[in-house]
């Protein structure tokens, strides 16, 4: 089954949300809001969780970008 554009970027609008949601939510406590930490047998990789998410929104981001296409725009002003 092939999505249509709207549903699309819907899914994708969805996703962008998701993920701002969890950024804001971040406690000092919660995964990818703490420094790395490894020992033996015990590695959490915080850093790279967050850097995930902050790619996949770029990711959202250009493609949401891609799919509406190049946009004009006009201003007007005074010269002094």
């Amino acid at each position: 089954m092939v999505k249509s554009q709207t549903e699309v970027v819907a899914d994708l609008l969805a996703r962008r949300d998701a993920i701002l949601t969890e950024l804001a939510a971040m406690a000092t406590s919660d995964v990818g809001a703490l420094p790395n930490t490894s020992g033996p047998g015990d590695h959490i990789d915080h850093v790279g969780y967050k850097k995930s998410l902050y790619d996949e929104l770029k990711q959202i981001s250009d493609t949401l970008e891609l799919i509406q296409g190049p946009a004009e725009s006009i201003s007007r002003g005074r010269l002094t």
